[in-house]
């Protein structure tokens, strides 16, 4: 029986989870129209390699945690698996070798150094905060699954993804445009953070068992199904509470309450966790729109901020 050979190209894409690569983007356009609202500028050069440089280490991060994962065990061992959770899968699969995959990574952590770099030589002496935010993220993506440090592990990983998908990389691009960091920027990257740490919060559930006998204990392993589909919660009222303070104390424009429409959607992801936060299959719809909202609300907040500035 003849088989079909899937395109190299194809292989790669799903080596480094690309329909993820939303986690990478949006965060670079929030920071970026926090910049145009505060000082009123964008220097499109520097946004767009700022845009590569996140989308590098974002590759980096998956393709490393895939490494380790498919090392440890994880994720080949995980009948859970879906197109949310559970890792590619291609070193298991024999799509890619274990020294392809890891080769990759240190390629793509290379190419997001290099931005890095470049960004910093351009900014002059300011440049060393953009290398150092640089440092703390690729730090943060090569210790989520290695070991000894092992974030997933140890109950810190939402913490770190948190940091690195929101509040630093939404700064760090304001800083990148404007030279200092703002208020503005700061309750901007807080939505941010709140619905990355939620994609990943919900795609946890089915991967507990799978995770837990390799020691993954992550926070949703170590609370519980039962009592993590509160923690979900907590998150949303991250997002939407922290549009909202920010509008009340000014630094925010009005405009950004646009993102309180995706409120909705999120709410109808939490009701389905809720109900099925112990079924792979039920659960899919939850994960999709998790994702959903963390893209439609980010594409609002940067859209809210850039009204405001040009109707302000």
């Amino acid at each position: 029986m003849a088989t079909t050979r899937v395109p190299a190209v194809a292989v790669w894409l799903r080596g480094m989870r690309a329909p993820f690569f939303t986690a990478s983007v949006v965060p670079v356009l929030v920071g970026g129209a926090a910049a145009v609202y505060t000082p009123g500028s964008l220097d499109w050069g520097k946004f767009l390699l700022t845009l590569l440089g996140m989308v590098a280490l974002h590759a980096a991060a998956n393709i490393w945690n895939d490494y380790m994962d498919y090392k440890s065990g994880c994720d080949p061992n995980n009948p859970a698996r879906t197109i949310f959770n559970g890792g590619s899968n291609v070193i298991a699969e024999g799509l890619l070798s274990e020294r392809a995959m890891r080769n990759a990574a240190f390629l793509a952590y290379a190419i997001g150094g290099i931005c890095g770099l470049a960004l910093a030589a351009m900014m002059g002496r300011p440049g060393w905060v953009v290398l150092l935010l640089g440092a703390i993220g690729v730090a943060i993506a090569y210790t989520y699954t290695s070991r000894p440090i092992f974030l997933a592990g140890r109950g810190l990983g939402e913490v770190g993804v948190g940091l690195s998908f929101g509040l630093l990389s939404v700064m760090g691009t304001c800083f990148v445009q404007a030279g200092y960091f703002s208020w503005t920027a700061f309750f901007a990257s807080l939505p941010v953070s709140g619905l990355i740490v939620a994609v990943l919060w919900i795609n946890q559930f089915p991967d507990v068992p799978a995770d837990h006998a390799v020691g993954k204990d992550n926070l949703v392993v170590r609370l519980g199904r039962a009592r993590a589909r509160y923690g979900y919660d907590a998150l949303l009222g991250l997002t939407y509470g922290a549009v909202a303070l920010g509008c009340a104390l000014g630094v925010l424009p009005p405009w950004t309450l646009l993102s309180l429409a995706t409120l909705p959607l999120a709410l109808r992801s939490a009701r389905l966790l809720h109900r099925h936060y112990q079924e792979t299959a039920a659960l899919l719809p939850a994960q999709a729109g998790t994702i959903q909202t963390h893209l439609l609300t980010g594409l609002l907040l940067a859209l809210g901020l850039l009204l405001g500035r040009w109707t302000g």
